[in-house]
C-alpha cells in the first residue's frame, strides 16, 4: 500500500512539473512572440524616419548624431529581429552575437524610448532640404548611394571647409594633408568622389584635382599637375582654393613625398590635400588625425545586404531565403563588392533551389581558399590568387583562377565584354588567360572591376 501510494504521489509531482514547465514555455513563447511583434512594428517607425533623413542634407551636428544613434538602433533591430525569425521558422539560423535570448525585449525597450524623444526631430527633418530629387524605391537607394559613412564623411567636412589657420602652420608645413586608409576595396575612392560631389565641398574649392596613378615613384613636381584629373572648376568662387586628391595602392617613399609637398607649398592659402592608401604607413604624412575605413559592424552590413539581395520583394514573405541570406552576410566579412555580387547572383536566381546553389558554392569557395591561403577573403588578390568554378554543374571539371582585380574609371575602352556572371553560369567559356568584368559599380566613380582570368582544367 505504501508502495502504491509512494508510485501515486510521485505521478502527481511528475504531472505537475510538467504541467509547470510547460505552462512556462508556453508563456515564453508568447511572450518572445509579442516583443517581436512590437519590434517589427517600432521599425517600421523608425525605418521611415531613417529613410526621409538619409535623403535630406542635415546641416546641425546634434540632430546628425542623434539620426546616427536612431541609424545604428534600427539595423541592430532589424538583424535581431530576422535572426529571431530565423530561429523559430527554421529551427537554425545566426543567433545574435551577444547569444542573449532576451535580446528581443531589450532591443524593444531600447527602441522604444528613443522613438518617444524623435517627435522633435521629425519636426526639424522637415525643413532639412533634400539630397536627391529623384525618388528612389529602398533597395534602389542602398544600391545607388553611398552607405553608411555619414560620420566620417561630416568628420572630412569639417577639415576641408575649415577656415581658419590650417593645421600645418604650427608644424612649419604650408598645406594640411588628410589621410585615408583602409583594406582594398573597401570603398575609399568611393567616399572620396561623395565627399568631392558636395555642393558644400564644390563651392568652397576653385579647383578640384585627382591624381588616380595610385604611384608617385617617377612622378616629377613639374609634371604632377599635368597628369591630374580635373574633378571639378567652379569659376565662379571667391576666392582661389584648391582641394587635390592623390589615391595610392601603397606607401610612397619620404624623399619622393617631400618633393612633390615642396612643391604644392605655393598654393593659395586655404587650400588642402587628401591622400589615401591601403598602407598605414602614409599617416605619417597627415598634418591631422588620419581618417580609417573601416568594415560596417555586423548589423548595418545585414541591412545592406539584405536590400540588394530581396530588391522590392518583402524578405518576410521568404523566411527561408531569409536564413541562407543570413549565413552568406556572415561569411562575406562585410565585402561591399561581394555583397553585390552575391546579390547580383540570387536576384538572377531567386528561389530555395537557386538560393541553395549560391549557399553551397560560397561554403566550397571557402573551404577551397583556406586551404589554399589560409583564409577566406585575403585583402588583396594581387598577391593572393583565388579559385572559382561553374555554379551550374554539379562536377568541377574547370577552375577560374582569379589573380587580381583592377578598379578601371568609367568611359575606358579596355572593359572586357565578358563578365563574372557568364563565367558562373556558363555563358561564356574562355581558354587560357583574359580578363573578366566583375563588378560596374552604380556608384561615383562608377569604377569597373576588371580581373585577370585563367581557365584550369581538372585532372581525371
Amino acid at each position: 500500500m505504501e508502495m502504491f501510494s509512494s508510485a501515486v504521489v510521485g505521478e502527481l509531482v511528475n504531472r505537475s512539473v510538467s504541467f509547470l514547465f510547460s505552462k512556462f514555455e508556453k508563456e515564453t513563447t508568447v511572450t518572445v512572440q509579442e516583443d517581436l511583434q512590437r519590434l517589427r512594428h517600432l521599425l517600421l517607425r523608425s525605418g521611415a524616419i531613417v529613410w526621409d533623413a538619409e535623403q535630406r542634407y542635415i546641416q546641425s551636428k546634434a540632430m546628425l548624431l542623434q539620426f546616427m544613434d536612431l541609424r545604428d538602433k534600427t539595423f541592430m533591430g532589424s538583424y535581431v529581429l530576422d535572426a529571431a525569425r530565423c530561429r523559430a521558422t527554421i529551427g537554425t539560423g545566426v543567433r545574435h552575437r551577444n547569444g542573449k535570448d532576451g535580446a528581443n525585449e531589450e532591443m524593444v525597450s531600447s527602441l522604444e524610448f528613443m522613438l518617444r524623444d524623435m517627435k522633435e526631430f521629425v519636426m526639424f527633418l522637415a525643413s532639412c532640404p533634400p539630397l536627391y530629387r529623384q525618388p528612389y524605391s529602398a533597395h534602389m537607394f542602398v544600391e545607388k548611394c553611398m552607405f553608411g559613412r555619414h560620420m566620417e564623411k561630416e568628420r572630412v567636412m569639417k577639415f576641408l571647409l575649415q577656415t581658419g589657420p590650417p593645421h600645418s602652420a604650427e608644424k612649419g608645413k604650408h598645406l594640411d594633408v588628410l589621410p585615408i586608409v583602409g583594406p582594398a576595396y573597401i570603398g575609399k575612392s568611393t567616399f572620396v568622389e561623395h565627399v568631392c560631389q558636395d555642393e558644400r565641398v564644390r563651392s568652397h574649392f576653385s579647383l578640384i584635382l585627382v591624381y588616380s596613378r595610385n604611384c608617385l615613384k617617377d612622378e616629377t613636381a613639374a609634371g604632377f599637375r599635368d597628369n591630374c584629373l580635373i574633378k571639378h572648376q567652379n569659376d565662379n568662387a571667391l576666392e582661389e582654393k584648391l582641394l587635390i586628391v592623390i589615391e595610392l595602392s601603397w606607401d610612397v617613399d619620404d624623399e619622393t613625398w617631400e618633393r612633390l609637398y615642396s612643391s604644392e607649398r605655393s598654393m593659395p592659402h586655404g587650400s588642402k590635400m587628401i591622400i589615401t592608401s591601403r598602407s598605414k604607413e602614409i599617416v605619417r604624412f597627415g598634418t591631422t588625425q588620419a581618417l580609417s575605413l573601416k568594415c560596417l559592424p555586423t548589423e548595418a552590413y545585414w541591412y545592406f545586404f539584405k536590400r540588394l539581395a530581396f530588391g522590392s520583394d518583402d524578405p518576410e514573405q521568404h523566411p527561408k531565403l531569409v536564413s541562407m541570406a543570413m549565413e552568406m552576410a556572415h561569411k562575406m566579412k562585410g565585402s561591399f563588392m561581394y555583397a553585390h555580387i552575391a546579390s547580383a547572383l540570387l536576384r538572377a536566381n531567386f528561389n530555395i533551389r537557386g538560393w541553395t546553389m549560391v549557399l553551397t558554392n560560397m561554403r566550397e569557395f571557402m573551404q577551397k581558399n583556406v586551404s589554399l591561403l589560409g583564409e577566406e577573403y585575403p585583402d588583396d588578390l594581387n598577391d593572393h590568387p583565388q579559385s572559382t568554378w561553374n555554379l551550374t554543374k554539379q562536377k568541377h571539371d574547370e577552375y577560374f583562377m582569379l589573380y587580381e582585380i583592377c578598379p578601371r574609371r568609367s568611359g575606358a575602352e579596355d572593359v572586357p565584354d565578358i563578365t563574372m556572371m557568364d563565367l558562373l553560369f556558363g555563358c561564356a567559356q574562355p581558354r587560357g588567360k583574359y580578363e573578366v568584368l566583375i563588378w560596374k559599380s552604380q556608384i561615383p566613380p562608377y569604377f569597373n572591376y576588371v580581373c585577370t582570368c585563367e581557365t584550369v582544367i581538372c585532372e581525371q
